[in-house]
């Protein structure tokens, strides 16, 4: 048997144990081979525009070259960046798949699987801590849409955490973060009311302002200006209730 042929049945096996046994496919990012174009485009950039600054002079077929490199330079780029703003996978699973792809292809290729692996949903976490911890340790049966039970129905019967939130999980953050907002009002309300104290009350303020800020700033995702304005509406709340306790 030809070693072309014996590739092309390693790679159809390859594949239809991938299809059977994973729900998700993973790739290679190829960081050296990125950057290495990156660069190498870069070089060609320059020479062109040093001799462009030399000769003072750009030709038709300089100016066809010129436009033909920085297009595949932007592509490059865009690529690359594109890549990087997948999810990578952790050390473990680095491992199990570059030895699942030594053990197909190691006669043909020779230990070059060491690169970063990467899988198709984005880097960037779409959900805010408070959703993502939730959407982890729910029961799957809550954690996962309608959709995601079905386009994901390995995953959903192994017990893993899903990649959408599900209407769910929203409403029950939602109501969390509802009462969470009247927990910090009404306790500091309360601290304050009993066996009244203006050094108490000030404590009493400056530790609820910075418990607020705390959970704006690691428990919802929001902006800068969006936690500016709250914790500043909070602490203007609790200085007028203050203000009028006394």
């Amino acid at each position: 048997m030809s070693p072309l042929i014996m590739e092309e049945d390693d790679l159809v096996e390859h594949i239809n144990r991938s299809l059977n046994e994973e729900e998700e496919f993973h790739f290679l990012r190829f960081e050296f081979l990125q950057r290495l174009n990156i660069v190498k485009l870069q070089l060609d950039l320059v020479r062109l525009k040093g001799r462009f600054q030399r000769e003072k002079r750009a030709s038709i077929q300089d100016l066809e070259a010129l436009e033909s490199t920085l297009q595949k330079y932007a592509t490059a780029i865009r690529n690359y960046q594109f890549l990087k703003g997948k999810a990578a996978l952790g050390k473990a699973e680095t491992q199990r798949r570059r030895l699942l792809l030594q053990r197909y292809f190691q006669s043909r290729v020779k230990d070059q699987f060491h690169s970063h692996y990467c899988s198709f949903h984005d880097a960037e976490p779409r959900a805010d801590p408070l959703r993502r911890a939730l959407m982890r340790y729910m029961p799957s049966f809550l954690a996962f849409s309608s959709e995601e039970k079905m386009s994901r129905a390995r995953e959903y019967s192994e017990g893993k955490a899903p990649q959408e939130v599900s209407v769910f999980v929203d409403r029950l953050t939602r109501f969390l973060v509802a009462i969470t907002g009247g927990i910090f009002l009404v306790v500091p309300m309360i601290i304050m009311t009993l066996h009244q104290s203006t050094t108490k009350s000030l404590i009493t303020v400056s530790v609820c302002i910075v418990l607020f800020a705390l959970v704006m700033a690691f428990g919802v995702r929001v902006s800068n200006a969006e936690t500016l304005i709250s914790t500043a509406t909070y602490a203007a709340v609790l200085m007028v209730f203050l203000g009028v306790n006394n």
